[in-house]
């Protein structure tokens, strides 16, 4: 089954989405989280893709939560409101669980939503004309949402975090740079090749050796030093025994590249 508001192009083992709503900058949908959700399986179950890109088609990353769907919503609907706000928690979730590396291509306007799309990305990477922007407290709501106020403070730190969410205010990418918000500012015409760079190099690391990477940095977020130590322990344990363990150390005596087999 394809997608309609997405756009899927694999190719060098990299898989490269496009948001692709431009007529409506971008905007998240029900509709679209699903797809999300479900590209999410697809791809983790694609031995053929070993890393992800995450851009927006046209001009803009994502300008956030779809303004249509916010008129017509029924607010009086509480368990109604409830479930459409947990579907977009559960879509972050499912992208942090992700088992391979994924590059956020943030272009133009990355709002709301859109910029905590980003946030659950591994790297970031800014074109120069790029904002970003969580407005939540300028609408009347807490101003945090879909992970924000978890991912944000571990990302650039409590205060710049508290500053963001707090007053809302916008910043451009080469604020978001100076803060860690980001990990690079190129130019537009540069972004998906920079992107493509960061996703191709991490898609030559071994894919098991990833995995357990990602999911050792997420879980060191709710955990102490020496449980982490014990997890990593178990995690180097089993690569230990990986036929990619051993092409490691054979590359390492012949002097070339690894290929790595994800075994």
């Amino acid at each position: 089954m394809g997608y309609s508001s997405l756009m899927v192009e694999k190719s060098n083992r990299v898989a490269t989405v496009g948001i692709n709503r431009p007529e409506k900058l971008n905007a998240l949908s029900d509709k679209l989280v699903d797809e999300l959700m479900r590209l999410a399986d697809d791809l983790d179950g694609d031995d053929e893709v070993r890393a992800i890109i995450l851009t927006g088609k046209g001009k803009n990353f994502s300008a956030g939560g779809d303004l249509e769907d916010f008129l017509k919503f029924d607010y009086g609907d509480k368990r109604a409101v409830i479930d459409s706000v947990r579907a977009y928690d559960l879509l972050i979730l499912r992208l942090m669980r992700l088992t391979k590396p994924m590059v956020a291509a943030i272009n133009g306007q990355a709002i709301g939503g859109g910029c905590c799309l980003s946030l659950c990305c591994d790297i970031r990477i800014a074109a120069e004309d790029a904002t970003l922007w969580l407005p939540f407290i300028r609408l009347g709501l807490a101003g945090a949402d879909m992970g924000s106020s978890w991912l944000l403070p571990r990302i650039v730190g409590l205060g710049k975090a508290s500053e963001l969410l707090l007053t809302g205010d916008s910043i451009s990418s080469r604020k978001a740079l100076e803060i860690g918000l980001v990990n690079r500012v190129v130019s537009s015409d540069h972004l998906l090749k920079e992107a493509e760079s960061f996703a191709m190099k991490m898609a030559a690391g071994p894919p098991l050796g990833l995995a357990m990477t990602k999911s050792a940095l997420f879980r060191s977020y709710s955990t102490d030093l020496e449980s982490q130590l014990e997890y990593e322990a178990a995690a180097q344990s089993f690569c230990l025994g990986t036929e990619d363990f051993q092409e490691g150390l054979k590359c390492l005596l012949e002097r070339r590249a690894p290929s790595f087999k994800g075994k």
